[in-house]
């Protein structure tokens, strides 16, 4: 079967692109299919963001088309005429604006029409479920980023399991990889060869930055020199500085915002933690295991199957500040098990999480490519209940 690739009018429908991982995910892919030669524009409901100016930078058009308020998941008039106007071959939607997107795109006449699905919210009510479920009859494919998430799409939304793929996240392994330190957080920060804890995620209420502060406040009991830098921007940000003055921590915790060379961040890091109540597939940590910065997690969403079910870093139960804690003194203490671990996580993120891979796999959904290199990029989840079967009967 030829591998020949069409080229195609891409379009890219989200909230916004504020630097969070499904952000920063869609700019990498938006730079990678240009590469590849396809067009790709961009449509943002909410307002623009940081990466916006970039990718603006880069020659991409960067649209913000106003649909506000529940009516518009029906009828969104200046969606549905920007999208007529712009008639790509493909509407690529991304989480937390699908059934606008979808059903704008079904109506603006769009031949493809595709969804990632990045995670799930921390609570999502029975409007939002039924929305989805009724913006799954407008998708031709989802795309789950996680093996977690297909549960979610088939069993709870009702989304046809033939129309789902497990399409994990890619990184750049040459890009974020182990090297000396940048200095970028430290000078910055003014904290020397203290141990650094940080977190990049953006500042919302699903990271649940409230559990790594009273983690790292236990942490400071044992480890009093350590400092915790929060890399983001968000919603949370008011809550968060209150949070850390109520614990006495103001002069061991610093707030950064965005910061643009993040694979740097990474770099002058001792120690990275993601506290999150819910996560697809984790575009920081495999950022952190791909730099060689020991991880500790939550156990939750796809984070068990980045971190291999603890072999390539350590899972705490959600909510468990003790046991964050605990996870966080054992990683700082270095030794030969931090070492494996690390190591281990590298390995992984570079033989299993390639960039590259997930480029394929998007093409093969937008039906640029063809061939059976390309067609295993992604599994659909007919086959991947399959395989899960083997293995329980196996186990």
């Amino acid at each position: 079967m030829s591998d020949a690739r069409r080229r195609l009018r891409i379009e890219m429908v989200l909230p916004d692109l504020v630097g969070g991982g499904m952000e920063v995910m869609v700019a990498n892919l938006t730079r990678s299919l240009a590469e590849r030669g396809h067009e790709v524009g961009l449509t943002c409901l909410f307002g623009r963001g940081d990466l916006a100016e970039e990718l603006a930078a880069r020659g991409h058009r960067v649209s913000v088309v106003g649909a506000p308020g529940l009516r518009t998941n029906w009828h969104a008039p200046a969606l549905v005429a920007h999208l007529a106007s712009v008639r790509p071959d493909v509407a690529h939607v991304h989480s937390g604006v699908w059934p606008k997107g979808a059903r704008a795109a079904r109506q603006a006449g769009v031949p493809r029409v595709g969804h990632t699905a990045h995670g799930l919210l921390d609570r999502e009510s029975w409007i939002e479920s039924t929305l989805q479920w009724w913006a799954g009859r407008h998708t031709d494919w989802v795309a789950a980023v996680s093996a977690p998430l297909v549960d979610h799409l088939v069993r709870r939304l009702g989304v046809s399991a033939e129309k789902v793929r497990v399409l994990l996240n890619g990184i750049d392994t040459a890009r974020f990889a182990p090297g000396p330190r940048s200095g970028i957080l430290r000078e910055r920060l003014g904290v020397g060869e203290r141990p650094l804890v940080g977190i990049v995620a953006r500042l919302a209420v699903v990271k649940n930055h409230a559990l790594l502060l009273r983690a790292f406040a236990r942490l400071r009991a044992e480890l009093p020199d350590a400092a915790l830098v929060l890399v983001g921007e968000g919603p949370m940000r008011a809550e968060i500085t209150q949070r850390v003055a109520e614990l006495g921590l103001t002069d061991h915790v610093f707030l950064t915002g965005a910061i643009g060379d993040v694979a740097a961040v990474y770099r002058d890091l001792d120690l990275f933690v993601l506290s999150s109540t819910s996560e697809g597939t984790s575009m920081s940590i495999l950022e952190a295991m791909a730099s060689g910065v020991p991880v500790v997690a939550t156990d939750v969403g796809g984070n068990g199957e980045l971190l291999d079910g603890g072999r390539c870093g350590r899972l705490v139960p959600s909510g468990d500040e003790a046991a964050m804690s605990a996870a966080m003194a054992r990683a700082l203490a270095g030794g030969a098990e931090t070492r494996a671990l690390t190591a281990a996580a590298r390995e992984r993120a570079v033989t299993s999480f390639s960039h590259e891979t997930m480029v394929d796999g998007y093409e093969v959904l937008y039906g640029a490519r063809r061939g059976n290199a390309a067609a295993a990029a992604t599994m659909s989840a007919p086959t991947l209940a399959r395989r899960e079967e083997v293995r329980a009967c196996a186990e």
